[in-house]
Formats: structure tokens, sequence, C-alpha cells
């Protein structure tokens, strides 16, 4: 009784109903500066509970631990009727029933329009604890009605549902007509069901003066989203004081009792330890014999003979993988690669997952042995994050792979979140518009705002960049106040592009799900959220490079020409001679204007000058000038040089340079002593920003170690130096030696079947650099005749023609697949004597024919076909509007 009360004391009174930016376009606030807030206020514990959701539950949680606040997780979650409740996790247990209830909530009703059910309720209503949801609680409507003993009815219906102890009647004053009157009333009804009350506040803003920040943004919520939704009332709905609540709901049992929730709210998430995914086993296997035994059986058919040294370093990664329990997890990964060959739809992995051998043996890519590829850049037993692997597929068909791991893994994946915040120019828009601006005044203000600009910069920007300096902008003072304030609020929830999370059983135990427009479903967080919980993630991306190089094989498929483009041997001369001739429009990686003056200057001959190539063409290393020394000493015109003889084995294949991230764990593992493990942590800090004192720290490290291996400290520090001059620039060589070898794909396609290779590109959409209109052209340079499009003779898609190129239908302005569909289809009935015959047969809108007459489309056609007899129409070479 004494400890309870203790407790009670401890917390006084905590906010228990917050609504934060999460609450999208509502809240004006972080989850981390409510935590901010809180701890200047005095507050050892508060809530978050923003609608719907758990948005922002994980950065919350972590914001608070660190304040060392207790951190009250919930929701207010709408029910069937449109009014709501307030759930607060008890436990851990709890947390997972709330991620159910918002869940279901989500997927029992209209998308967009959660609303959870009496009955689910009752299913996942344990250790839970309820409010009964405030101004906007059944309880609240049914007393401002007089429907009291319906009221009372459905505090018993509650009661029932969770408990005498673990429901609470909200009482809340914000000074609207008839407050007092309803507190009074809840207080009566509370006392005759035998129920506590709390005292609340639907807290919207922090402090009194962002209430224009919320009523700005509920006017998007009406002029850009046209929802039908009112802002508070008035500005009472803040971050009140302990006095201030106090004075505001004058019943001390009421506010006392917020302690007591405060204190039954023991929940501790299981933050930063790795969850790993369950994998459906064969009967009577484990997850680590069946990774073992395809691992064996790879090994095999990989190497013939195996080398000693693959054995050995394939137990070593094993052993990390099984320690860390991620078996199933790579089985998974296994799984989804399959499933894409099986289909015929291109796979590569990218990331530092390529350096493992694990990666090759299962997944294919780069042999980490020949190229000198290090597992632990990829995973080591230091490492408490989860690893992540990336897997690149043909664009137009990495929806099935998505489709089949959602149907396989039904209730244990979901795409993970992306959740977009206010930007200059997306928030100069949408305030414009609850401005009531006009679109045309709208565009004037936002022409000129760079993309990369924050909202809160737009002021000062105005004042430094010439671009601004005449802006209508800077007449607009309140509205750049208002972009100021939000800048940085998340406004909605978007889909990753190609994240995947797959959990260890139900994923909806762990995070609240709910729907996309695509129809698969997405976890509400994002991917650093998930990765603080410890869940799997996979990056299921699209590449268009492997869209091109996929049709470019058909149509050498139907030319009889079948290519093992994934086995060819990566020295053949004729690729490499067009890598040095810079003629490499339309290859990956290596098509920018840029990159071909540095394969000019580096003239590469083999595979390790791609991916030296790849990492070298960066940012980083061209602003260091990492370029020069390495070119002038690749090609004689400069002697290459090393700190100490012992670096030669590791810089030589780059000249002395060092240019990848796995030389810095390999010179301080070779130079202090380092296991790799420690080696990655040294990299991964020295990759960040640091402070000096840091850095100090780390040298010291570095250095004791390097002595102790014997050599002089003006050694090791002049070492150390390299190495933290470098790092921040070095590339992943496994990343780059994965991307260099579509690179070498591409350039050998594009070497030895460059017509079948432009109409690939052509037909893949946007790949590259490029617009299509710029292929052609190079497709004409190369000798290709570029035939323009014609009712006639074109295809839907770009087709060969007479040793050239035809312009495809689809590639019309303002045609469309519809009407490209339906000219194809006519014309199977026999080819269009005249334009007159053509609109006829093909009825397309007056507009449409137009286009097709200004494209060339009708060329060598009379009007109408008593104009001219023609028993055969010539095919007419002939320029065309191209998309």
């Amino acid at each position: 009784m004494i400890h309870d009360f203790l407790c009670w004391f401890c917390f006084m009174f905590t906010h228990l109903h917050i609504h934060s930016a999460f609450s999208f376009l509502y809240g004006t606030f972080t989850p981390e500066a409510l935590v901010q807030h809180a701890r200047k206020m005095g507050f050892d514990a508060i809530a978050l509970t923003d609608k719907n959701g758990l948005y922002g539950a994980i950065r919350f949680y972590k914001a608070a631990l660190k304040e060392a606040i207790k951190p009250i997780l919930g929701s207010e979650l709408t029910l069937w009727d449109g009014t709501s409740l307030i759930l607060l996790a008890a436990s851990f247990a709890g947390y997972k029933n709330l991620c159910r209830l918002i869940s279901r909530a989500h997927s029992e009703a209209t998308r967009g329009k959660p609303a959870c059910s009496l009955y689910t309720l009752t299913q996942f209503g344990h250790d839970l604890i309820c409010l009964t949801g405030g101004r906007e609680g059944r309880l609240h409507t049914l007393i401002s009605m007089g429907s009291l003993d319906q009221a009372r009815h459905w505090l018993k219906v509650l009661k029932n549902t969770f408990g005498p102890e673990r429901l609470f009647v909200e009482i809340q004053n914000h000074g609207l007509q008839g407050d007092n009157a309803i507190m009074e009333r809840t207080t009566m009804l509370a006392k005759q069901v035998g129920l506590l009350t709390v005292a609340t506040n639907d807290v919207a803003f922090l402090s009194r003066e962002d209430f224009a920040i919320h009523q700005r943004l509920i006017g998007i919520q009406q002029m850009v989203h046209h929802r039908d939704i009112h802002p508070v009332p008035n500005d009472q709905f803040y971050l009140k004081t302990e006095h201030e609540m106090m004075a505001a709901v004058p019943y001390a049992e009421a506010v006392e009792n917020t302690a007591r929730v405060a204190q039954a709210s023991h929940l501790e998430l299981p933050i930063n330890r790795v969850h790993p995914p369950s994998y459906p086993l064969p009967r009577g296997l484990s997850a680590d014999r069946l990774l073992t035994r395809l691992c064996l059986s790879a090994l095999a058919a990989k190497y013939r003979p195996v080398p000693y040294r693959a054995l050995i370093r394939l137990e070593q990664e094993l052993e990390i993988i099984r320690g860390k329990g991620l078996s199933e997890y790579f089985l998974i990964v296994k799984d989804v690669w399959a499933f894409a060959r099986a289909r015929g739809i291109r796979c590569t992995v990218r990331g530092s997952a390529a350096g493992a051998l694990i990666t090759y043996l299962l997944l294919g890519g780069v042999d980490p042995l020949e190229h000198d590829l290090l597992f632990e850049r990829f995973l080591n037993e230091s490492r408490s994050d989860m690893p992540d692997v990336d897997l690149d597929f043909d664009s137009l068909r990495r929806d099935e792979v998505i489709n089949h791991v959602m149907e396989k893994y039904e209730g244990q994946a979901a795409m993970v979140a992306t959740i977009p915040t206010f930007r200059a120019r997306g928030a100069i828009r949408k305030l414009g518009r609850a401005f009531g601006y006009s679109y045309e005044r709208i565009d004037r203000l936002t022409s000129f705002l760079p993309y990369y600009l924050k909202s809160s910069q737009i002021e000062a920007a105005s004042e430094t960049l010439p671009e601004l300096k005449d802006t209508p902008l800077r007449d607009e003072s309140e509205l750049l106040r208002v972009a100021a304030k939000i800048s940085g609020l998340p406004y909605q929830l978007s889909v990753h592009m190609g994240g995947v999370v797959i959990a260890p059983g139900e994923l909806v135990s762990w995070v609240p799900v709910e729907m996309s427009k695509k129809g698969f479903p997405v976890a509400q967080y994002d991917k650093d959220d998930i990765e603080t919980l410890g869940l799997v993630k996979l990056d299921l991306l699209g590449l268009r490079m492997h869209t091109a190089i996929q049709k470019t094989l058909e149509l050498l498929a139907e030319e009889g020409i079948f290519l093992d483009l994934d086995n060819i041997p990566l020295d053949d001369e004729k690729t490499y001679r067009l890598l040095r001739t810079t003629e490499t429009v339309g290859v990956f990686q290596v098509e920018s204007p840029g990159q071909r003056q540095l394969l000019g200057r580096l003239q590469p001959r083999r595979f390790s000058d791609i991916i030296a190539e790849i990492s070298l063409f960066r940012p980083g290393p061209m602003k260091g000038d990492m370029v020069t020394p390495y070119v002038q000493r690749r090609n004689g015109k400069e002697p290459v040089c090393y700190l100490h003889p012992d670096l030669e084995p590791i810089l030589e294949e780059t000249y002395g340079v060092v240019i990848f991230q796995e030389q810095v764990l390999k010179i301080a593992h070779r130079i202090a002593g380092f296991s790799f493990a420690e080696a990655d942590q040294l990299r991964r800090a020295m990759t960040k920003d640091r402070s000096k004192v840091y850095m100090e720290r780390l040298k010291a490290s570095f250095v004791q170690g390097a002595i102790r291996q014997g050599y002089s400290l003006k050694t090791a520090e002049e070492i150390f130096a390299m190495v933290a001059s470098f790092a921040g620039y070095g590339f992943c060589k496994a990343h780059a030696a994965s991307f260099a070898h579509i690179t070498y794909q591409s350039a050998f396609l594009k070497a030895h079947y460059p017509l079948e290779f432009y109409l690939g590109l052509l037909n893949a959409g946007h790949v590259g650099s490029y617009p299509k209109s710029v292929i052609l052209n190079e497709a004409k340079r190369s000798g290709f005749k570029v035939f323009g499009p014609h009712v006639n003779y074109s295809q839907y898609d770009y087709t060969a023609e007479n040793g050239g190129i035809r312009i495809g239908l689809s590639a019309l302005k303002g045609l469309g697949p519809r009407f490209c569909e339906r000219i194809l289809k006519e014309r199977e009935q026999g080819l269009f004597t005249s334009i007159r015959e053509f609109c006829t047969r093909v009825a397309l809108p007056q507009e449409t024919n137009l286009r097709l007459s200004l494209s060339g489309a009708f060329l060598g056609l009379p009007l109408d076909a008593a104009d001219r007899q023609m028993p055969s129409l010539p095919k007419v070479e002939g320029g065309g509007q191209a998309k």
C-alpha cells in the first residue's frame, strides 16, 4: 500500500491523451519535441495517443527513455459509431493487443476510415488500460445529449470488457460551454458504476500560441484532401502544467488517478535485439541444417574442385549466422530469389551482402573469393542490428515477387512504411491551399524554390539565394511563419519503394498494419523503427536495367541466340574495348558525361577496373581528389608507394589509394590487430559525423594496437591519419562489384548485340540518365536506321525492322494503351489503305487522329482510297513525335 502511494506520488499528474504530428495534419509537434517539452515541465511520465496508429511510437519510446521519462504507449481508436476510446498498453502483451486492434480497425473498415467493432475490442482488450475518450468518446456524446441511462450502460459494457481495474473515466475541461456540467455528470456516473476518473486534456499543440498552426493543418485536410473535419474549438488543447490541470479539473482524485494509470503501465519493448523471422521448414529438419545443406550443395556446383579456403570461409560465415539465429532469414531470401528465377524474373543482390560467400552460393552474383570481398563488412559477431539483403528485380515484374512474399508469408509480412515530412515546396503548396490561394498564385510562390530546402529555411534562403531575391514569397510573412512551424512534421503514411518486413510469427502483434492503394499490407513503422524493434527487413527493389536486359535477351532468343548472361566470362575484349571508347550511352552506371570522361582516363581492361570506376565516381572521392592519384598510378604516370610494406597486399589492387571500406577493415586488422568485427566498428565510427574528442579516442585505440603489433608510434599515427582521411570517402567494394557485374553485362550486350540492346532500352521504360530520343540518336550514330511511327507498320513497342528500329505506337503522345490496342486489333483484319478508311475502321477522337497525322503515322496513305490505288504500301522512313 505504501509502495503504491509512493509510486503515485513520484508521478503526480501525467498527461494521458496527446496527439502528436503523427496524428497526421492534426497535431503540431513531433514525439521528440513532446519529450523535450515534458522534461522542461518536470513530468516524469507521459503518454502518446495518436489517432488510429502507433506511427511515432518507437521514436517516442526511445526519446523518452533517453530523457529518463516513462513512456506510455497508446492510441485513440475510432469505434464503429465514429466515437473513440483511448487505449494504453499496460505491458508488452498489451502492446501486442493494441497493434492487433489498430490493424483490425483498418482492415475491417473502408480504407482510410478505420473503425473497430465491439466484438474486436472484446477479443483483444487484455492488458490494455482504457480511457473513455474525452470529448470524442461515446460517453461524452451520450452525456451531452442527456442520455444518462445509455451512458451508464456504455460504462458497464466497457467495464465488462476491460475490468474495473483497467477502465478509467475521462473528465475534461477545455473552457467550453457545458464542460462543467458534463464533468459533474461524468463523475456521478463513474461513482454509480464503481469506476475511477482521470483528468485529461485533449492535447493537439504544446503551447497556446500553436493553436493557429493546428487550424492551418486542419485547413490542409479540408482544402487539399476534402475531409469533413474541424479544428478544436479554442486554444485550451495544449500541454498544460500540473497546476493548470488542477485548476481546470477541480476533482483532486481525477488528477491523482493519472499517476495510478502511469504506475499501472509497465511496458518494456524488446528493442535493439534481433527477432528473426520464421520459415516453413520440412519436418524433421532444422533451419541450420537446411541452410548448411543448400550451401554445401551449391559449393560443390560452383567450385570444381572445392578449395580449402572456401570450406573454411563457409563454416565461419555459417557459424556467425547460426549464432545470431539468422538461418531462417537466409532461407527466406533464398526462397524469394528462387521464386523470381523460376519465373524468369531477373534478380541480383546489391550492397554489402554481395560480399558474403553464402549470398554467392544461394543467390549468385560475383564470387567474393575471386574478388576479395569481406563477409565481415556485411555481418559480424559485434553487430547488433539486422543484416540487410537488398535484391534488385526486373522493374516490370517486381510486384509479382512482392505478391509471392505476401501470399507465402501471409500474416507475417508487410511493406515497410516511409513517412514523408514537410519541406519547402510541399509546405508552401499545401498551406497555400489552406490559405485559400489560387493554383496560379501557388505556382508563382513555389516556382523557384529548391527541392532540397526545408520550409524553416525559406526566409533565410530568400536573402542569400539569387533565384529567390525577387520571389513574391518575401511578402508572405504569415505563410512563411506557418511553413517554418510545420517544417519537418510528418503529414501522411506512404509505402517504402521496396522494403518488406517479415516477423517471427504474427506481424500485427509487433506493429500495426494497414492496406496500401495497391492492396499490399503496410506496417505503420518506417525502416528505422523496424530496425529498432529488431525485425527483419528485405529490400525488394525494381531496377530498370534488369528490364532492359531481359527484353534484350528475349529478342535474342527470338533470333535463336540464347545467352546465359550471368555466367559469361568477365574477360571479353570486345566489351572492354567498348568501355575504353566511352561509347557507353545506355550502359549501366557509366553513361553520364562525367562517368564517360573517367572511363576515358581509366581505360579499363579488367573487371576490377569497372569496380574502381563505380567506386571513384562519387562526390566524396571526386571532392577529395582520390581520382587523380589512382588514375595516374593506374596508367604508370606516377609511382605506386605505400606508407609501410605491410600495406602493399591490402592496397596493391588500388595502387596504394584507399578506395574501399573493406580496405579500412583489413588495415585495422593487419596493422592494429583488431578483429574484423572491431575493425568494422572503427569503420562505422569513422564514416559518421564525429567530434574531435571521439576521433582522438579512436586514434589512441588504433595506435596502441599497432604498437602492440610491433609498429613504431610514428608509423601507427601516419597510417591512422591516412585511414581517417579516406574512410569517409570509402565505398563498399561488395556493392560496387555487384553493380559492376550489371555494368559489364549491359556493356557486353551493347558491344555484341547493339540493335537488340537499343530495343531493350527503348521498351523498358525510362532507363538511366537519358530520354528515349537520345537512345534513338545513339542508334542512328551507330548506323541503325530509325523508322517513324506508322499505323500500318508500328507495333505497340519499338521493334526491329529491316536492320533498323521502328518506333512503336506507344511512343506517341496522347495515344495511350487503349487506342494503341484498338489500332493493332483492327489492323489484324488488313492494312489501312487510306486515312479515311483508318478513321472509319478505328474510330478515334478527332484530336487523336490529328496527333497521328502530325507524327507522320499516316505517311504514304492517301486521304481516300479512291485518290490512289495502293496494291502495296511502301515501308516509309520518317520521324515521329515520340514520348
